[in-house]
């Protein structure tokens, strides 16, 4: 992940916004009215849809045999090409409709525990005793219909067989199963499920692909990255990297929680030790 550009929040300790190569965050801190409220971690990629068929042959991946018909190619050299059907309004409006749905998968789906040696976040809270309150951090996603700029340009066909999608070429059915959670997770800087794990064999660009990387080790239950639709903390990969560099931090101080429902952690208004705030808390 390249970070392109940052913005400062001034009069605090952290930038609070990012733009990548892939997609754009924002990180946001409560007002300090409730202090049951978390601070929130957004991540938008906007994206663009390209309906390719006969009438938009998008070059390298609509090929025609020279008869009057026409076929998707896919980006593996291995995969088969298939036969397509043209776009109409309806099709288009309802894949439209069902990717933008897919945004819900990978949302608010993480908590970053805040250090304790953190207190950028902090906030006071006057309800009740008076609290001094540090959020943890709320994973959000967002997919952003034609915004700027555009982090991913879809190519979508209507294949008339099984079609070997991949993160910026769809079938049109991919939306009606996990293939689009599972393509959104690569858009988040995933590989698959071994190589999330750490496995070098995976990571290595000629293996990436290869039938073991989507396997799950043992113990590991199935993964969007992997064979099924579950999630584990090493899937909030985008956003742990991202938190590290909001804050210029180390990652490795920020836990990744299953739990998006862990409050912030409350210190009662004029609790010192010799007039200070304690250190760690």
């Amino acid at each position: 992940m390249q970070i392109q550009s940052r913005s400062k929040r001034t009069g605090a300790r952290f930038y609070d916004s990012l733009s990548a190569r892939e997609f754009e965050s924002k990180l946001e801190i409560p007002s300090g009215k409730d202090p049951t409220q978390n601070a929130w971690l957004t991540i938008t990629l906007n994206y663009s849809l390209n309906f390719a068929d006969s009438k938009n042959r998008v070059p390298g991946l609509v090929v025609t045999d020279g008869s009057g018909n026409f076929f998707a190619k896919p980006s593996n050299p291995t995969a088969k090409a298939m036969p397509i059907k043209d776009w109409d309004f309806k099709s288009q409006t309802e894949f439209a409709r069902k990717f933008a749905k897919a945004e819900s998968f990978w949302n608010h789906k993480f908590l970053l525990i805040t250090p304790q040696d953190y207190d950028a976040f902090d906030f006071t809270s006057f309800g009740g005793p008076g609290w001094i309150c540090r959020p943890n951090v709320i994973c959000l996603f967002r997919l952003g219909s034609g915004g700027s700029p555009n982090h991913l340009k879809l190519n979508v066909v209507r294949a008339e067989g099984f079609f070997r999608s991949d993160q910026f070429t769809y079938d049109d059915g991919d939306v009606n199963d996990k293939t689009v959670w599972h393509e959104l997770g690569h858009s988040l800087d995933q590989l698959h499920i071994r190589a999330l794990l750490g496995d070098p064999f995976c990571t290595t660009p000629a293996n990436i692909n290869h039938n073991i990387c989507y396997t799950e080790p043992k113990g590991v239950k199935p993964n969007i990255q992997g064979t099924g639709t579950g999630l584990i903390p090493q899937n909030a990969k985008a956003w742990h990297e991202l938190i590290a560099q909001h804050t210029e931090t180390s990652q490795s101080k920020w836990r990744v929680s299953m739990n998006t429902k862990v409050p912030p952690r409350k210190l009662q208004m004029g609790f010192q030790v010799r007039g200070v705030m304690p250190k760690n808390w």
